[in-house]
């Protein structure tokens, strides 16, 4: 209570203040003009109709006959009327109990023209005050308002440019995106022309990294889905590659059913899970990976199961929550997805959606979903 007592006074002490003002100055003048003074409770139930007056009308009545401008004309007099007639029934009603408790001498009170006219006269004085005090506030109201307004235009411009440089900057990165690719491809193009004849195995190397890379640059450039028979080949990919690195055949197992070839995903979920396990796991002899892709009670099932390795282990997982944010924000809600690290010292993902909700995405497809497959020419794999 008194926390909001004193956040009251700290709004309206400057009104007191200008009251006390100015009521010290009308007390002191009508005392030396007259030469008489009345007892404080006279001047504090005037005051109090007075202040009573000022703040409804400049809160309530006035802004209510203003707020229709077709009707102003007739209700800002009709207003004035009405408060008049209720400043002269208060004023009259308070003289009469100041003359019956004695605050007044009797006989002074006489509701005759001269009190009518003294007292409209008073009421309108400060009728005009308080309207006054209202076109004031409602204009600096109005000032801060476009002030604001203009602010918010000027931040708007502000941001328009930038979103304009941005822009910019974006479509210089995308043409240097396109340009890039383009370099890196012919070189490779060129490297595997180059060395098919000496080493027809590390040309073809060549070829399966730039078939992968380019898989990777457009599966964001076809849609939101990919066909996951176009991913399941680039998985195949790196699993030749890392052969062809190692020198050796690697104990991965991946498998797939034929018939989710078909299947509408997003990109680079497989590819990634694939990578995590020949980057991070552990792939000796004894230590077999799996990477699993199936259909089972009307659901796409993807698993993945590796023995961890130390890199693994203390991994940060970047490249599963951001797996996880995709398909949350691709599937909502529908995917089911963990993966955690067993006390066998396995590793384990787990991906489960509605097969129902991939073909409705699918239906919201506005084109093919195909991965550009021309680079290399000329090239036919050997395997």
């Amino acid at each position: 209570m008194i926390k909001k007592i004193h956040i009251w006074f700290m709004r309206y002490r400057l009104h007191m203040l200008v009251w006390v003002i100015y009521f010290c100055y009308e007390c002191i003048i009508i005392g030396i003009i007259y030469n008489q003074y009345a007892k404080p409770m006279v001047y504090l139930a005037h005051y109090a109709i007075i202040l009573f007056l000022f703040y409804n009308h400049e809160g309530r009545w006035f802004p209510w006959a203003l707020r229709n401008k077709g009707s102003a004309f007739w209700k800002v007099p009709m207003v004035i009327l009405l408060e008049i007639c209720l400043y002269l029934l208060l004023s009259y009603n308070f003289d009469y109990a100041l003359v019956k408790y004695g605050f007044l001498p009797a006989g002074t009170l006489v509701f005759d023209y001269l009190y009518v006219a003294r007292n409209s006269y008073r009421c309108l004085y400060f009728i005009g005050f308080s309207s006054w005090y209202y076109i004031v506030v409602t204009y600096n109201k109005e000032r801060r308002k476009t002030a604001e307004l203009e602010r918010l235009r000027l931040n708007e411009i502000i941001s328009r440019q930038k979103a304009e440089q941005d822009l910019t900057k974006a479509q210089n990165a995308f043409l240097k995106a396109q340009i890039n690719p383009h370099f890196l491809f012919n070189t490779l193009d060129f490297i595997y022309h180059h060395i098919v004849s000496v080493s027809p195995v590390a040309a073809d190397a060549v070829i399966t990294l730039a078939e992968m890379m380019r898989f990777a640059i457009d599966a964001d450039k076809v849609g939101e889905y990919i066909k996951l028979g176009d991913e399941i080949d680039q998985v195949n990919n790196l699993r030749y590659l890392s052969h062809l690195r190692k020198n050796e055949e690697l104990p991965f197992n991946f498998t797939y059913e034929p018939d989710i070839r078909e299947l509408n995903f997003i990109p680079l979920v497989l590819l990634t899970l694939a990578e995590n396990i020949f980057k991070h796991g552990d792939l000796s002899k004894d230590q077999a990976a799996n990477l699993e892709v199936y259909l089972s009670d009307s659901l796409l099932i993807i698993e993945s199961d590796n023995v961890s390795s130390r890199i693994q282990h203390n991994s940060n997982g970047t490249g599963l929550l951001n797996i996880e944010k995709r398909l949350k924000y691709a599937y909502g809600d529908a995917v089911d997805f963990t993966y955690s690290q067993h006390n066998d010292g396995h590793f384990r993902v787990s991906i489960k959606i509605p097969v129902q909700l991939l073909h409705e995405k699918a239906r919201t497809l506005p084109f093919s979903t195909g991965i550009d497959k021309e680079w290399p020419h000329e090239h036919v794999d050997p395997r």
